[in-house]
Order: C-alpha cells, then sequence, then structure tokens
C-alpha cells in the first residue's frame, strides 16, 4: 500500500500540475519505502536529488504560469517556493550527515509540501485559472 495515495483530494484539476503532482507523490512515495526497507543511503539520496529537481521544475512552471496569467497572489505563491526547496536541501544535508532520526525525519517531510502547497496554493491558482478561462470578459474588466 502506497505511504500517500493519489487521491481526488489531490488533484487540482489542472492537467499538467496534476501529472506533476502525482509524479511527486509517486516519489515521496519511493523515498518512504526506500526509509523503510533501509535502502541505500545512494538510493535515498538519488530519490531526494529527484525531487529537488523536480520541484524546481514544476515551481519555475507554476511562477511563469502565475506571471503569464496575472495571478494577484504571485508573490504570496512564489514565497512558498523557496522555503519548501530549502526544507528539501536540509533533509538531504541532514541525511548525508547520518544524523540522528534523519531517516524518520524524512517520512515526515512530503506532508508540508502535500498540505502547504498542492492543497492549498496550488488549488487556490487552479481555481483563478479556470476561472479567467471561463470568464474571458471577466477579465478585461
Amino acid at each position: 500500500m502506497e505511504w500517500i495515495p493519489w487521491t481526488s483530494a489531490l488533484a487540482t484539476g489542472h492537467p499538467v500540475l496534476d501529472t506533476d503532482h502525482e509524479h511527486l507523490v509517486a516519489l515521496f512515495n519511493q523515498l518512504e519505502l526506500s526509509v523503510k526497507e533501509r535502502q541505500s543511503k545512494i538510493t535515498c539520496t538519488r530519490l531526494l536529488d529527484e525531487i529537488i529537481q523536480h520541484a524546481k521544475v514544476r515551481f519555475a512552471f507554476e511562477e511563469q504560469l502565475m506571471s503569464e496569467q496575472n495571478f494577484s497572489k504571485t508573490d504570496e505563491h512564489t514565497a512558498e517556493h523557496a522555503p519548501l526547496l530549502k526544507q528539501a536541501i536540509r533533509y538531504r544535508a541532514k541525511f548525508q550527515a547520518d544524523s540522528p532520526g534523519s531517516h524518520i525525519s524524512l517520512i515526515h517531510f512530503p506532508e508540508d509540501w502535500l498540505t502547504l502547497h498542492i492543497l492549498t496554493a496550488a488549488k487556490e491558482l487552479v481555481h483563478y485559472l479556470s476561472a479567467t478561462t471561463e470568464h474571458p470578459s471577466e477579465k478585461r474588466k
């Protein structure tokens, strides 16, 4: 059983964002399994690197999308990206240093990403995009 199943609760309704988020969830599930199975440090570090790289690309896409669509909360949404990346990099460094409890903290690391970003900020962005797409005349007012 997956630790974080992809469900409709995580879906935003935006095909590109949902595909990216689903891939991120799969990476988190692989990381959790790797930690549980006590796989090598190399395997876990590779997964963390993949998560970090994937997030950088996804965040850049979101920022471009917000800019192109004149999203009113672009600054607020973008401000969430840097701390999430820093958090991932800290987890990676802590894991690399074999800090006590680093395996356990890796398992809890995606919680902030999912609850703070996908379930709130990303869904808010998609709601805005849907409203502006469905009512282009409203956008001009």
